[in-house]
């Protein structure tokens, strides 16, 4: 009897194995899934890193290109917006890449190790250098840069959707969530930090560091990589299943080909003509996609308009103020910082606050309503930003009348001197006055001096000046008047910091052997070496330097490696002013005096006026931007939602295209550039809400 029994029982034991191994699994299963993806807090870290890294390399581009590599302001932006092209082009191809060949993990490691060489070679190619060889290097340094992190655009959010099972929607979307926090934490400490970085770390010998404030990006960059690669353990990684955008492609051009050689064959609608290839389904969804690509004709315009925070408001910040207490700026790169601040306010404003009271009264009920709303804030965002450039542009230095150069005459003696010729003009002592004289080949000046021990005058003859700014100096060398002439300029410092040069008469011989230099001191410490002065000599002038907006301490020099311990005066700079000081010393006659004249006013118009525009582009973006995310996604067929989001990215590109293309017109003022952009934006967006008068919105096919 037992030995029959044995095998039930076997059997029973077997069905409770069974049972409990289910359990098992289904209790590990439950578990499994609430918890999140081991594999997420390596690619939240990553993109923190890479964002870091970009936005800290994008802040400081435009004034690397213009102070360090010296392009016009107009090529600079051509740069910057060709950059952003590349940056917004490529998510096509990374697309297609990962879906019908490598997959996302390998695209994203393949194109991250060239986005990384990209950040090392431009943070090389800003070591000073040979000119050519730094433009080279910069130049291939971004277009590396913008061909991996457009790459790896559409890849890494979608690779971290991938992570998550059935029934962790939820968890997903908080994951989506974090990752846009870090995206925008990442951007806001690079945006805070670089400007930093740029101005105040002093390497190579000059007064900023480029290189360093590239290097600590491409260093961020390094970490995003490995924090990527180490997670490979833990990933889910999916194969390529073939690029949906390649079959688009193929069937338009298969109908386009069909209906060229059948020319007697009419069909409904020209898609129609790749029937024999392709099936009805895709077909319908990409006359669907037809319609969504109509709308988007006009909207590149606005990111033609919203990119140019990075380059021409960069620039106009530089003709600001950025003071706000002694010794405390705003640096002109640092204004950026204020949209990605403000995006994080204005999304919940417009969300719980602005679209629900605008609903109650039956505007901006859709999304192309909103999105119409806010190209047109755009467009009154640049109204502002031109307005502000005319009161600064009232700020830009006239020319002499046609025919004619300025010379600018400093009396740096204790004299008071009677200038005989070219004009008659008296010129009280350390006193300054400005002439506008004919361009001539020789000019003759006379000067007599009273009130002083010098008696004898000082004559010179001044042979042809080709400069339309001039600086002359009378001073005295022991009991004689001595007169210097240079040629001079009236144009800001394109960083936006102060320009001083210095014309002087003191103790101190420089001799050839020796290289002495004048030691100025305040929130910068400046070597100043007299390059313009015939050695040995104690009289002579400097070039111009440039110093942050602040109050210095002038040394004088005692030998080459030291100067005396009390300073021969202070002087004070503003930001974007430039300024001659002239310093008389003579321990004979018990003189010590240093005086000062500005040549450029500073600028008057602070930075914080910005602010006006930052929020209304702002506002514009939020309903322009983040409107057409959602719109493009909930009217796209189904399986050509990455397709639309592609498109969607590439009219960014589209719109630097646009910049790069405008960038080519002259314009005098740049009030007239900004004028124009606004005039286009509106024109844009009348035509943009006359075709959505006409669009049937789609169901949305996504299921909650």
């Amino acid at each position: 009897m037992p030995k029959k029994d044995k095998p039930k029982d076997d059997k029973k034991k077997k069905k409770k194995d069974d049972e409990k191994k289910s359990q098992d699994e289904h209790s590990e299963s439950e578990t499994d899934i609430k918890k999140f993806p081991r594999g997420i807090f390596f690619l939240l870290g990553n993109e923190f890193c890479e964002r870091f890294s970009f936005y800290g390399m994008r802040t400081i581009l435009t004034l690397f290109l213009v102070n360090q590599l010296h392009y016009s302001e107009n090529v600079a932006s051509k740069i910057y917006h060709g950059f952003q092209i590349v940056a917004y082009f490529m998510p096509l191809f990374g697309a297609i890449v990962a879906d019908a060949w490598l997959g996302k993990f390998w695209t994203i490691l393949s194109l991250s190790i060239f986005y990384a060489c990209g950040n090392l070679t431009i943070a090389a190619g800003a070591i000073p250098n040979n000119l050519t060889f730094m433009r080279v290097m910069s130049v291939v340094g971004l277009f590396i840069i913008g061909t991996g992190t457009g790459g790896i655009k559409p890849c890494v959010s979608a690779f971290g959707g991938d992570q998550f099972k059935k029934g962790q929607e939820a968890m997903r979307q908080h994951f989506f969530g974090l990752f846009y926090f870090a995206i925008n934490s990442g951007s806001l400490i690079s945006t805070a930090l670089t400007p930093f970085l740029r101005e105040d770390v002093k390497c190579f010998g000059e007064d900023s560091c480029f290189s360093v404030a590239f290097f600590v990006p491409a260093v961020l960059f390094v970490i995003a990589l490995t924090f990527f690669a180490i997670g490979k353990p833990f990933y889910v990684i999916k194969s390529a299943e073939g690029s949906i955008f390649v079959r688009v492609v193929g069937c338009i051009c298969n109908a386009l080909c069909n209906k060229a050689s059948k020319k007697g064959e009419k069909k409904e609608h020209w898609l129609d003509y790749a029937d024999d290839r392709y099936d009805s389904v895709l077909k319908q969804d990409i006359k669907r996609l037809l319609r969504i690509l109509i709308l988007y004709i006009p909207l590149p315009l606005f990111w033609a308009l919203y990119e140019q925070q990075g380059s021409k408001w960069v620039i106009q910040a530089t003709e600001m103020d950025g003071k706000i207490t002694r010794g405390v700026h705003i640096k002109p790169d640092h204004m950026q910082i204020i949209n990605p601040l403000l995006i994080l306010v204005m999304i919940p404003i417009f969300d719980f606050i602005v679209y629900p009271l605008f609903s109650r009264i039956h505007l901006l009920t859709t999304p192309l309503q909103k999105m119409t709303v806010g190209g047109l804030l755009s467009a009154f965002a640049f109204v502002i930003t031109a307005f502000i450039q005319l009161k600064i542009e009232t700020e830009i230095p006239e020319l002499p009348p046609e025919g004619e150069i300025e010379m600018l005459v400093i009396n740096n003696s204790p004299c008071t001197l009677q200038m005989r010729s070219p004009l008659g003009r008296k010129l009280q002592h350390f006193g300054v006055t400005s002439l506008n004289i004919p361009i001539s080949k020789t000019s003759d000046w006379s000067f007599v001096p009273e009130g002083c021990d010098v008696k004898r005058e000082a004559n010179k003859s001044v042979g042809s000046l080709n400069e339309t700014f001039n600086a002359m100096m009378v001073t005295f060398d022991d009991d004689k008047l001595v007169i210097q002439v240079s040629n001079d300029t009236r144009e800001k410092h394109t960083s936006g910091d102060s320009q001083v040069r210095l014309l002087f008469s003191i103790d101190y011989e420089f001799i050839d052997n020796e290289n002495a230099s004048f030691l100025i001191q305040g929130s910068s410490t400046l070597f100043l070496f007299p390059d313009k002065i015939i050695r040995p000599g104690k009289i002579g002038m400097t070039e111009y330097c440039s110093l942050a907006p602040g109050e210095y301490e002038l040394f004088l020099p005692i030998d080459e490696n030291d100067h005396e311990e009390e300073p021969v005066g202070k002087f004070e700079v503003g930001t974007g002013g430039s300024y001659t000081i002239f310093i008389l010393q003579s321990e004979a006659r018990n003189i010590r005096t240093i005086s000062s004249t500005i040549t450029v006013r500073p600028n008057s118009i602070h930075r914080l006026w910005q602010i006006p525009q930052c929020i209304v582009i702002t506002a514009g973006e939020v309903m322009f931007s983040i409107t057409g995310l959602d719109f493009s996604y909930s009217q796209a067929p189904a399986s050509l939602k990455s397709v639309v989001q592609a498109i969607w990215l590439l009219t960014s590109a589209l719109g630097n295209f646009i910049v790069v293309l405008l960038n080519f017109l002259k314009f005098e003022r740049y009030s007239h550039e900004f004028f124009m952009y606004a005039s286009l934006m509106t024109l844009s967006m009348a035509a943009f809400g006359i075709i959505a008068c006409f669009y049937q919105y789609a169901e949305s096919e996504e299921k909650s």
